[in-house]
């Protein structure tokens, strides 16, 4: 007697299986993997309880043969592949419980290959000549709501995820990437969740966005000058990152010595859009104007006023499992008018202006890890005569430099985890030159950023190594009860920098170094206003700094 099944849709079931994979913040790591779906819904904590099983019927119990399933729907998948996976299932003595574990193993086979929305249903049926029929519902999206934003469109929110928009089957893996991609924005979050559509083989899917206003600036003083020229630094800056509601960003900068503006003024702007031809990629364009007064060397001053106009390609790599990765490709013009000659003797001055159109290609990424993040960086940036370049121009400027330089740096950096808390930083990066270099793109080392014990840019080279090493102590703030509003890290560190001058003049020195040891201690308050305070002792003579001279950075920055 053929042997009637009957039909079993669980659509409750495929919503529950997505949210199981998208109903969590998405934003805390990018390239994160969904968790693989849940096999079965589970029970809610006051949900009714499930009546008693019945004991199977007789015609539950009924044995028959399979000879073949059919399946019905199926689109992603070749339908040998799926036949396959019941080779097991196929022959005499089966019953209704091997029909529903052919369901289940199809059902699971979709759902960990990343399909959480696709069901198989057993249509009601007889058995006849051993073929069962199985059928394989896709389920599509069917509607798309948008729902809390207010700084950015549903049209810009829509655009970024195409696969969850309506008609698509839902892909775990490219709605993944496709939300963390959303979610690196730092103003936008958004969590996709699911419903049953409104007929079957339909979802409806609502993505819950948690916006803000795209505006924000910062601004820092710190003590970060060179000799001769007074202490204080002034650093502002605004950008607001959703123009024509396109996530295109616009930004201003402006530095400055406020004790004398006359030292220290400089001016900046940038404009970024995603690439028309790639919106993953970015196109950035800027220009710099600067005003310096600034007296180095012995007895001489060098007035500087420069002005860059440049742009850049930002190409984000596909990430290969943790290690990220991005190449730049920039151009610039820049224009540097100065008048070096003795100080105090106006009538001694000379000029010495250069203008050149340098090409640069960079590559950064990192890998992190368990314990702790390595950070590399590799550059290349030239210059070619007969582009905008007039070679006596470098001549008058720098002894032996020509206008067809060619120079690289590299760098490398690795933040490690130490028990309790603790952390050691190491850091290398360097120049290697191929001629000598006009002092605009010199290697400068001294400062806070570089080496401390000694004032900004205190000495300037062709070929330089650079090291930093730091190890850090555990956060200070949870012994005074803080751990929420404030973070204290106490740290030590060690400095270093050698420079190596190309062609030196008579008197000049080839091959200099610095090096530099203190204390410091780093951190937030409120989460809105960094710090930074080190005292650092210089460990070799210079110029203008002997061993033993120490040195007191700070730096405070609000930033909403």
């Amino acid at each position: 007697m053929p042997h009637p099944l009957s039909t079993v849709v669980r659509s409750a079931v495929c919503c529950f299986l997505f949210l199981a994979a998208f109903g969590r913040p998405l934003w805390a790591a990018d390239g994160a993997t969904a968790p693989p779906p849940a096999e079965s819904a589970p029970r809610e904590e006051n949900a009714p309880a499930s009546p008693p099983e019945q004991p199977q019927s007789a015609e539950q119990d009924q044995t028959f043969e399979i000879t073949a399933f059919k399946l019905e729907g199926t689109t992603l998948f070749p339908v040998q592949r799926l036949l396959d996976l019941l080779d097991d299932l196929v022959g005499t003595g089966r019953t209704a419980a091997d029909v529903e574990k052919a369901r289940d193993i199809l059902e699971k086979h979709y759902h960990e290959e990343g399909y959480p929305t696709v069901l198989v249903n057993i249509p009601e049926q007889s058995v006849e000549n051993g073929v069962i029929r199985l059928q394989v519902i896709e389920s599509k999206v069917s509607v798309t709501r948008v729902t809390g934003n207010r700084h950015f469109s549903t049209e810009l929110i829509l655009d970024k995820l195409p696969s969850i928009a309506p008609g698509a089957i839902l892909y775990a893996p490219n709605v993944q990437k496709e939300i963390n991609k959303v979610n690196r924005n730092p103003d936008l979050k958004v969590i996709p969740s699911m419903a049953p559509g409104k007929e079957l083989g339909t979802v409806d899917v609502e993505l819950k966005a948690e916006d803000r206003l795209p505006f924000h600036g910062s601004l820092e003083f710190n003590n970060r000058n060179s000799h001769d020229t007074t202490p204080l630094r002034l650093n502002l800056s605004a950008h607001y990152d959703n123009l024509w509601g396109k996530e295109h960003s616009f930004s201003l900068q402006y530095q400055a010595s406020p004790q004398k503006l006359k030292e220290v003024e400089v001016v900046s702007g940038s404009y970024m859009l995603p690439a028309p031809w790639d919106k993953d990629t970015s196109l950035i364009v800027y220009s710099v104007y600067s005003n310096s007064n600034t007296t180095f060397g012995d007895a001489f001053n060098t007035i500087g006023k420069g002005d860059i106009v440049g742009g850049r390609y930002v190409i984000p790599f596909p990430p290969y499992e943790a290690y990220n990765h991005s190449a730049v490709l920039g151009f610039d013009y820049k224009h540097f008018r100065e008048n070096t000659g003795q100080t105090g003797v106006p009538e001694g001055t000379t000029s010495s202006p250069v203008e050149y159109l340098p090409l640069s290609l960079a590559y950064s990424g990192s890998l992190p890890d368990s314990t702790g993040i390595t950070l590399f960086n590799a550059a290349f940036n030239m210059a070619f005569r007969g582009m905008v370049v007039r070679q006596q121009n470098f001549e008058e400027k720098r002894f032996k430099a020509r206008g067809n330089y060619f120079y690289t740096t590299l760098g490398v950096e690795r933040r490690q985890k130490l028990p309790g808390g603790a952390a050691l930083g190491v850091k290398l990066d360097g120049q290697i030159a191929d001629q000598p270099l006009i002092s605009n793109e010199q290697y400068a080392a001294g400062g806070m950023d570089s080496v401390r014990g000694y004032k900004e840019s205190e000495l300037m080279g062709d070929n330089t190594f650079h090291g930093i090493l730091e190890l850090s102590a555990p956060d200070l703030a949870p012994l005074f009860g803080l751990r929420e509003r404030f973070l204290l890290t106490p740290y030590t560190f060690y400095d270093f920098a050698a420079l190596f001058v190309k062609d030196p003049l008579p008197g000049q020195e080839d091959a200099m170094n610095l090096q530099g040891t203190g204390v410091g201690i780093r951190g937030y308050l409120f989460r809105d206003v960094e710090f930074q305070l080190d005292w650092a002792f210089a460990l070799s003579d210079t110029a203008k700094t002997k061993t033993g001279d120490n040195q007191l950075y700070f730096k405070v920055k609000y930033q909403f």
